[in-house]
């Protein structure tokens, strides 16, 4: 019994050990441009999105960040004209081949720190992060716990709305309330009154586009009332309760262990080689004036491998923690 008591302690981080690793990792998601570290880096990422079971997420992510990304890739080039290679689209227009790479890059890097806050909630839960900020912090700890459950929850409440407009079989989107109803035949009459519009208005194309439009106006209408009411309600209760009055204590508590020993040192010295990799140009790519980067430079150094061993300890903590329990 006490053998796997210890190998389970194995498998165990301290919270504020968790915090300071996922800190360091988007810190580097912004600072690293080297497009070989950031396929690196978004490979391991996914392996460990992979091993924490969040993959399902990873649709909903890839749906916002498509043409988020998409959009950043085509800005870029139009309002940056920095750049050495230019491909002319006309006859006095051009983009350059840095503002592309340097959008692409950049959407890249914003896709990691994506799949990093992923993967930190479910590495750390927020009670986790209330016991570890409350007690200096108690308003700023609040206001990061609410922050980052805002968006999961607000897609689960979405979710949850939508069945139930599903089993009231059409009931959110053709019972309206009478003032959006006359506000809506103002707007098709308005609509109406020129011949161009009105036939837009009468094609079975544009009468969709608007259904569902007003679908998913009235689902995000009830969904953000719904979470402020319920963020009222909480901010009452926790007042009630006397929250920030006296000293905070938490029924959790967490010891730092040898792993998380090895681990603080793992860190340390990684990170170490990475800033000094850093610092003398690694990991980098200079895209303005002119783009400095060739497939055939590959980055087999010690700071490219350091890089990699620091993004490894979570998903080794994830294999180790499969191979217990099976």
């Amino acid at each position: 019994m006490l053998k796997g008591t210890i190998k389970m302690e194995l498998t165990r981080i301290h919270p504020a050990v968790y915090i300071l690793y996922y800190f360091i990792m988007i810190v580097l998601a912004f600072i690293l441009r080297d497009p070989y570290f950031l396929l690196s880096f978004l490979i391991l990422i996914l392996v460990l999105i992979s091993l924490q079971g969040i993959s399902s997420e990873l649709k909903q992510i890839m749906k916002l960040f498509l043409p988020l990304s998409i959009l950043i890739i085509i800005i870029n080039p139009l309002i940056q004209k920095k750049g050495v290679h230019r491909i002319y689209l006309m006859k006095n227009f051009f983009i350059t081949y840095e503002a592309i790479a340097f959008g692409i890059l950049t959407s890249l890097a914003l896709l990691i720190v994506i799949l990093i806050f992923s993967s930190y909630n479910k590495s750390v839960t927020y009670q986790e992060m209330l016991y570890i900020f409350s007690k200096k912090l108690p308003i700023i700890s609040m206001i990061i716990v609410m922050s980052l459950r805002f968006i999961p929850l607000i897609n689960s409440r979405v979710g949850e709305v939508k069945k139930l407009n599903h089993l009231k079989a059409n009931g959110i989107e053709t019972k309206l309330d009478n003032n959006n109803q006359d506000k809506l035949e103002e707007f098709d009459t308005n609509i109406s009154d020129t011949k161009f519009l009105k036939k837009i208005n009468s094609s079975k194309k544009f009468q969709s586009i608007i259904k569902e439009a007003k679908i998913i106006g009235k689902i995000m209408g009830i969904t953000v009332s719904w979470s402020l009411e319920e963020s009222m309600f909480t901010a009452k209760s926790m007042k009630a309760r006397g929250y920030k009055s006296y000293k905070r204590t938490s029924y959790l508590s967490y010891d730092i262990s040898l792993t998380d020993i090895i681990f603080l040192v793992l860190i340390f010295i990684t990170v170490s080689i990475i800033v000094l990799g850093i610092i003398q140009g690694y990991g980098l790519t200079d895209i303005y004036p002119s783009l400095d980067f060739a497939l055939s430079d590959l980055p087999l150094n010690i700071y490219y491998f350091a890089f990699i061993i620091f993004l490894l300890p979570l998903i080794y903590l994830e294999i180790r923690e499969r191979m217990l329990w099976h």
